[in-house]
């Protein structure tokens, strides 16, 4: 079931579409409240008729933590010379990077070599504490499309010490489109296809992902809580700019991200 948000007044309420027909759910104080109960299934007999401007769809997230695995697909692992990590390991994203599904990327002053990442993000429907790989699927709600938007000038910065410079390079205003629709449901192998200006650069499935959310999640929550709302990214497949075979991201530039399952994101560089 693809479900969206819009406004109506003050409130929040969650939308599907029952056999063609756009039916809006019942008020709610923010998007994690819907999550948290739609672990237990949602009812389509609780949404009603309603003919709604697409005007007042909102993002359709809210999440508290944004993690992100890199180097977590074995095509990009490939193509970028990489060896594949032992460990998942991840960078962060904030809430500033959110960007609605066809609002504009913005490449910032300083921002050089401005690249593409199609991707998955699972979305966590329940608090969830140093759980199993064999629990931790019970813990995701459903998934969305991002565009992982990365500054390649900033990541290939390198401290002996201190590693790539991952938050200037990763985590910028409008740095995380994310499709207007969530898909609730169980995880299968999504695929994800990434286009600039209609020519294809990505064409992948998260069945190529090195460590599953599943995994992800085990590993993560270790060591921190996940609430719901929170957000793994799966990792992006091969045909990235920084791959060498295209160019980067410039102004009026147009990047749609799909997946049949789930939805699209098109942003145009501003």
């Amino acid at each position: 079931m693809k479900v969206s948000f819009v406004t109506k007044g003050d409130a929040i309420h969650p939308t599907i579409k029952d056999e063609g027909i756009l039916k809006i759910g019942k008020p709610i104080r923010d998007v994690n409240e819907f999550y948290s109960s739609a672990l237990n299934g949602v009812d389509p007999s609780t949404f009603s008729a309603e003919n709604k401007s697409t005007s007042d769809y909102i993002i359709p997230v809210n999440p508290e933590k944004i993690l992100c695995p890199a180097l977590n697909f074995k095509t990009h692992s490939s193509e970028t010379n990489q060896k594949t990590p032992e460990f998942p390991y991840f960078f962060s994203k904030f809430k500033n990077a959110l960007l609605s599904s066809n609002g504009q990327i913005m490449k910032h002053p300083g921002v050089e070599k401005l690249d593409y990442e199609g991707e998955i993000a699972a979305i966590i429907g329940k608090k969830t504490h140093n759980v199993s790989k064999s629990n931790a699927q019970q813990s995701i709600v459903g998934f969305a499309v991002v565009n992982d938007v990365s500054a390649r000038n900033y990541q290939n910065q390198f401290s002996e010490n201190l590693g790539k410079n991952w938050i200037m390079a990763k985590a910028a205003d409008t740095f995380l489109p994310v499709s207007g629709e969530v898909f609730i449901g169980e995880e299968e192998e999504f695929d994800i296809r990434t286009e600039v200006n209609g020519e294809l650069r990505q064409s992948g499935n998260t069945g190529d992902m090195i460590f599953s959310f599943s995994e992800m999640i085990a590993y993560l929550s270790k060591n921190f809580t996940l609430e719901p709302g929170d957000m793994i990214l799966s990792g992006t497949p091969s045909g990235v700019a920084a791959s060498g075979k295209f160019k980067f991201l410039e102004k009026g530039d147009r990047v749609k991200i799909s997946s049949r399952k789930i939805g699209s994101i098109d942003n145009e560089i501003a």
